[in-house]
């Protein structure tokens, strides 16, 4: 196993029970973290992770996700990899009610972790962020405006949170992922090649990297994987 720093430190993974959160506790977890992931509904006794303890929360209630972060010694690292997804529509078809609910399940989560994450971490001077964008968040052609402004925003959130603590021992990043090979995207795309999508093991590496102490000089960016 790669030395990659994370051995022993406490680690909070959000969205634990999707695909790509599982592969993202899994890896944090296999580097030997202290993994606790938190999810609306934590997943049957069967599909739990060896190594990750679970914590039920809605990230969408702000008290909730406080006394989450309160109840326990600050993480060395939070990984956000909850959002929602819409397909694209015309904009002559706009639905306020789905871009109301994108907004919220992509970057009203994202901001509500962010603030308790700072919080918490501002007491001991270190941590890393690590959010989840799309790079539906940085072209117009072929992705909805709803889902693709959501995560837009997640992009200028993770650049002012990394301006706010720029000198500081904390960094806040983003992972931005063209596609990722999970049953849900296959059922929403059935013709495309999905052998040559990037898998979430794959795409779990790179949370890593940027968690792991040794990444201490990147803080701001947004890497496409």
């Amino acid at each position: 196993m790669v030395d990659t720093g994370l051995a022993g430190r406490d680690v909070m993974v959000f969205g634990a029970a999707g695909a790509l959160g599982s592969g993202v506790a899994a890896a944090f977890a296999n580097a030997g973290a202290a993994v606790l992931g938190a999810d609306r509904v934590v997943p049957a006794a069967e599909h739990r992770l060896a190594g990750v303890s679970y914590e039920s929360v809605d990230v969408l209630d702000d008290a909730a996700v406080a006394a989450l972060f309160d109840a326990r010694p600050a993480p060395w690292a939070v990984l956000n990899t909850i959002g929602g997804f819409a397909p694209r529509r015309a904009l002559a078809e706009l639905d306020p009610a789905e871009l109301t609910t994108q907004l919220r399940l992509n970057l009203v989560s994202a901001a509500i972790i962010t603030s308790h994450a700072l919080r918490v971490m501002g007491a001991t001077g270190r941590g890393r962020i690590v959010h989840t964008a799309s790079r539906a968040a940085v072209v117009s052609a072929g992705t909805g405006f709803a889902y693709s402004v959501s995560k837009l925003g997640v992009l200028h959130l993770v650049a002012m949170a990394a301006d706010e603590v720029r000198g500081t021992g904390i960094t806040v990043n983003c992972v931005v992922p063209s596609i990722i090979d999970t049953a849900a995207n296959r059922a929403a795309l059935p013709s495309a090649a999905h052998d040559a999508w990037p898998k979430v093991s794959d795409v779990a590496r790179t949370y890593v990297y940027l968690a792991s102490p040794g990444s201490g000089l990147v803080n701001g960016a947004a890497l496409p994987v």
